[in-house]
């Protein structure tokens, strides 16, 4: 297999709307109770991460409403994949498309689920070392939410399992390649809007919670740690 193969990169194409990610591969409409019932996960869990996403992302008037049992009760549209423009390498109006996957628990094509690894922007350019303010996660869920008070307003969300990097972000004198690990508080996974998706990572298996990031998988994403 390939690396477009593996990282599920398709052929180049000119001047989309970079401004946006696309979510894509309708799944299931639902109520947010249900959804984390075909998920596997905690629909507690999801209330308490979705409430901390509102309360530090979101202005008071486009807050999420904070009781649990209203909560689960928003309509959700479960997805499948997202798509992120992405700059093509010494490229002005080229751009390579990433498709991020995440099936949850059932299967990606009759095989093994499939939850892609992408990067997330979490702080500013100074932050982790040569990975820039930006931290790769594994992707759990990709969902609409429609808030139950205005039809018309729709957020755009990953629920991401977010990794750590190690002595800071920077690179083993040893290979040169940052580690990343799991992280040691309780949290199962974090609430982003897809905005902070950079696009997709490979990661090197190291042990079962540390991987190493390659930064060698291609021109621009050596270019943008190193």
């Amino acid at each position: 297999m390939g690396v477009p193969d593996l990282l599920n990169i398709p052929s180049t194409e000119s001047e989309p709307d970079t401004r946006q990610r696309r979510l894509k591969g309708h799944r299931l409409d639902a109520n947010l109770h249900d959804i984390c019932k075909v998920l596997d996960i905690s629909s507690e869990t999801m209330c308490v991460e979705l409430i901390r996403y509102s309360r530090q992302s979101l202005a008071m008037e486009r807050r999420l409403p904070e009781d649990h049992a209203t909560i689960q009760q928003l309509p959700v549209e479960l997805m499948t994949h997202l798509e992120i423009p992405i700059l093509a390498f010494q490229e002005n109006n080229v751009y390579d498309i990433h498709r991020a996957r995440s099936t949850g628990t059932s299967l990606f094509r009759n095989q093994a689920c499939r939850n892609d690894w992408v990067w997330v922007q979490t702080g500013g350019e100074e932050m982790y070392g040569t990975l820039r303010g930006r931290l790769p996660g594994k992707l759990i869920a990709l969902i609409k939410l429609r808030d139950y008070r205005d039809t018309g307003r729709v957020y755009r969300l990953a629920c991401i399992q977010m990794l750590n990097a190690l002595n800071s972000g920077r690179p083993s004198e040893f290979h040169d390649l940052v580690t990343v690990q799991q992280r040691p508080d309780a949290r199962k996974f974090t609430i982003f809007e897809i905005g902070t998706i950079l696009g997709l990572a490979h990661l090197i298996p190291e042990s079962d919670q540390r991987w190493l990031v390659n930064s060698r998988i291609d021109l621009r994403t050596f270019n943008e740690i190193y």
